[in-house]
């Protein structure tokens, strides 16, 4: 066996200095000290060198500074093989063999470097003849790097200078790279080429953008000594896009820092495609108060004095403090995702962990009642002996920002939490990375924002000209197939299909209002077995008004089955009009889609900007006629005239 663990006896360190010979490694052992980190990885690939494998740096623990205090450096074949293939017929190769090569290293108390343990066992055949092809001795030196860029600046092309290489070392065998590594590196020298200047280059690309069209925002702060701080800016379908669905808004600054360490902080709502859709957004030097507070003025100013309605946000005291101060009249929560996502750190320590865990997501997410969450969280609390706990305590008093039974009551547009602006970085993630210049940020932004139009377009199309098939004989459910986007309509028939684990009866009738129970049978979560739950459904029939326990409706806009299995009992055919919201439907024509976005390219006509410098009008026409009946009417009348 030739796995070993630190043993009790005394070792001397001297013994057990590495000597690195041109010809001969020694093998790693217990004890072996080394000055740095760099120093173990550069020892370690050096011996792999010589066996034939590749190294990985795997179980990496770092102290309240950010250096290692543990971690370990293990053959590339680590690990089980997981296909990630979509199409299980066709499995893509997998290097991993879960050979369990490694060493272990930590951090002694004087700074230095200690192997507590050493395994050198592999399960697979060493090919010390191909060691150039793993990842980890792939390196680019400085003088190639630097003869990348200047024959990159001369227009020499790459597989030109990369041929020369091979033939300067030798054969293709003695050089430790491959052309694709030469490729990453010249995209990488591009892309960070663009430094000075670059918030001038911003400052010209937004006036430019307003001069093509009129309804462009932006605003720029400085700080005392004229250079750049914060930024923020949209573009004219945005504004007129949070018309239609400015409703809910999700806002995080969690996803892009650029060259110039500024955060990225988009302004997400979802469209009645249940897409994300971009409505603003901003580049931050700093997440202070101060910062925010700037950020939603400008926000105020841009979306001319409309404060938000609603904003989900993660649990941020100085997000939270600016929201307080700039929109005070705002519905806030706080994402739940981020919260649940804390519970390893804070709670990992815990004896009780994964029991607490369990029982944690079980008050939060399956709760129904105020009653019933309040009495789960006080059975963990005391089961566990948390009455101490400082992070439980402060999520407790804040319940009523984040647990979904004393949210779910106001309309959300389904959104649970900020992964629908988490998703919207997602959707840049093929446009922009860590390093990319300010301009190059915004240019890729237009570029990203055209992708987005597009597949609106082609998701509008869709519902448009095809119609998805009913699954039942109900008119209902016609009723909502005649008026409704597909993505919403699909969803609306998942309510359809929980009528068959529905059983309804009536509790009383006084009158016009009846109250039933509803007993429904849900998946538990490895979908073995069901579990009921009861709701109750009140329902006026003079006054046309449903209401259920769960709240489906007020969350998210779309009918739940335990009201759809009560108006069914009750032999209602048709939902009430104020049950189809607008915000879902595929029949209106929604006022941003008529704006033409102008984005950075010189190919406008002289009548193209002639009519975005009109838009400003017909929306201030669509303002004035909105503030009386005589007005709409006047309004109406005159397009009459027009038309004929």
């Amino acid at each position: 066996m030739s796995c070993n663990e630190e043993s009790g006896n005394n070792v001397n360190e001297q013994d057990l200095k590495i000597s690195l010979v041109e010809d001969e490694v020694e093998n790693p052992k217990v004890g072996m000290i080394f000055e740095s980190e760099e120093e173990v990885r550069n020892y370690y690939i050096n011996y792999a060198k010589h066996l034939g494998f590749g190294v990985s740096k795997i179980s990496t623990k770092n102290r309240s500074d950010g250096k290692s205090s543990y971690f370990s450096l293990a053959c590339a074949r680590y690990g089980k093989a997981i296909s990630k293939a979509k199409n299980s017929f066709h499995p893509r190769p997998s290097t991993k063999t879960n050979c369990k090569a490694k060493i272990n290293v930590t951090t002694k108390d004087d700074g230095r470097f200690i192997i507590p343990r050493v395994c050198l066992d592999h399960n697979h055949v060493l090919s010390p003849g191909k060691v150039q092809h793993f990842r980890c001795n792939k390196v680019i030196d400085s003088h190639v790097r630097k003869r990348l860029e200047l024959n990159d600046l001369a227009g020499i092309t790459l597989n030109k200078y990369y041929h020369s290489l091979v033939v300067e070392a030798g054969g293709y065998e003695y050089l430790p790279f491959g052309e694709r590594e030469c490729r990453n590196y010249i995209a990488k020298a591009r892309q960070l080429r663009l430094g000075i200047g670059d918030a001038e280059a911003l400052r010209n690309y937004f006036y430019r953008m307003q001069n093509r069209n009129p309804n462009f925002f932006y605003m720029i702060d400085m700080d005392e000594e004229g250079r750049l701080r914060n930024v923020f800016w949209a573009d004219a379908r945005c504004r007129a896009a949070y018309e239609s669905f400015g409703d809910v808004i999700t806002f995080d600054t969690t996803y892009l820092t650029n060259k110039y360490d500024i955060p990225f902080a988009p302004f997400v709502g979802v469209n009645h495609h249940g897409q994300s859709v971009l409505f603003s957004c901003g580049l931050l030097s700093n997440e202070d108060i101060e910062t925010y507070i700037w950020l939603f003025e400008s926000w105020l100013t841009c979306m001319l004095r409309r404060a938000l309605k609603a904003i989900i946000t993660y649990q941020c005291k100085a997000i939270q403090a600016a929201v307080r101060k700039v929109f005070p009249e705002s519905c806030y929560r706080l994402c739940v995702w981020h919260i649940m996502q804390k519970l390893h750190m804070k709670l990992g320590g815990l004896g009780q962990y994964k029991a607490i865990k369990w029982s944690l997501q079980n008050t939060v997410y399956e709760s129904l009642t105020y009653d019933e969450f309040e009495r789960k969280w006080m059975e963990l609390i005391k089961e566990y002996n948390l009455e101490n706990n400082e992070w439980l305590n402060s999520l407790y008093k804040d319940r009523h920002r984040w647990v979904p039974v004393y949210v779910k009551c106001s309309f959300w547009a389904g959104m649970s939490t900020i992964q629908r602006s988490e998703s919207m970085n997602a959707f840049f993630d093929g446009y922009v990375h860590l390093k990319t210049t300010l301009k190059q940020f915004v240019e890729q932004y237009d570029s990203a924002l055209k992708s987005k139009i597009e597949k609106e377009n082609k998701a509008d199309f869709s519902s448009f000209t095809s119609t998805i098939p009913k699954i039942t004989l109900f008119s209902i459910e016609k009723q909502f197939q005649d008026v409704y986007i597909h993505n919403i309509f699909k969803d609306f028939q998942e309510q359809m299909r929980g009528l068959m684990y529905c059983n309804t009866s009536i509790i009383k009738r006084e009158g016009s209002v009846s109250t039933f129970e509803v007993k429904d049978h849900k998946a538990g979560k490895d979908g073995g077995f069901l579990k009921e739950v009861t709701c109750e459904v009140f329902y006026n029939a003079a006054e046309g008004e449903l209401r259920c326990l769960c709240h489906l409706f007020e969350f998210k806009g779309i009918l739940c089955s335990h009201i759809i299995s009560v108006m069914i009992q009750e032999k209602v055919n048709e939902v009430p009009s104020n049950y189809i919201l607008d915000r879902w439907r595929k029949d209106i024509k929604r006022g941003y889609t008529f704006v033409k976005n102008i984005y950075d390219d010189f190919s406008n006509s002289e009548q193209r900007l002639q009519k975005n410098n009109l838009i400003p009008l017909l929306y201030e026409l669509q303002e004035f006629g909105a503030e009386s009946g005589e007005k709409y009417e006047l309004l109406g009348d005159k397009g009459k005239t027009h038309h004929h």
